[in-house]
């Protein structure tokens, strides 16, 4: 039951069948330009459909971006936040800064999730952040120091894309 549950608050369909990881075409098709842009489109929605965090960044990328369709922030910020609860760094990243306007405190909540996995971008702005005051984080150069020198050792230690 809880797996259930899992999976619904995921927005994944416990019935979908897992299939084979269609990412690494679906990216091959999104960078090969315009016209197989729809497919690659195609192909990340079924696959996020199906409960991959990668395709749903990808697929949020497309639809931020007006790749492969129309452009859709709303649905673009839906899927990047669902590959931020699958665990996709970047996309945890992402969210920050498109809800940073919006709702500061979700905002912070995902760039110190990106932070805690490590994302190099999230660690340099939160050293920002911290040592301006920014975000609703109180001002701290030193810790703010802390960050930025973490942000630089993870720069050394990129993780593959997703």
């Amino acid at each position: 039951m809880k797996a259930l549950l899992f999976a619904i608050a995921l927005g994944v369909s416990p019935l979908a069948s897992a299939g084979p990881d269609v990412t690494p075409q679906a990216k091959a098709l999104m960078r090969a330009g315009a016209a197989s842009q729809p497919q690659a489109r195609a192909l990340f929605a079924q696959a996020a459909g199906q409960g991959s965090g990668p395709a749903a960044y990808y697929l949020g990328l497309m639809l931020k971006n007006g790749m492969g369709g129309p452009q859709d922030s709303a649905a673009a910020l839906r899927s990047l936040e669902l590959a931020a609860q699958r665990g996709v760094a970047p996309a945890m990243f992402i969210v920050a800064n498109l809800l940073q306007d919006s709702d500061e405190e979700k905002a912070r909540y995902w760039l110190d999730a990106a932070c805690d996995l490590g994302y190099p971008e999230a660690l340099q702005q939160k050293s920002v952040a911290l040592a301006e005051g920014q975000m609703g984080y109180a001002h701290n150069e030193e810790q703010g120091h802390l960050y930025l020198m973490m942000a630089t050792h993870a720069m050394g230690h990129r993780p593959p894309e997703p």
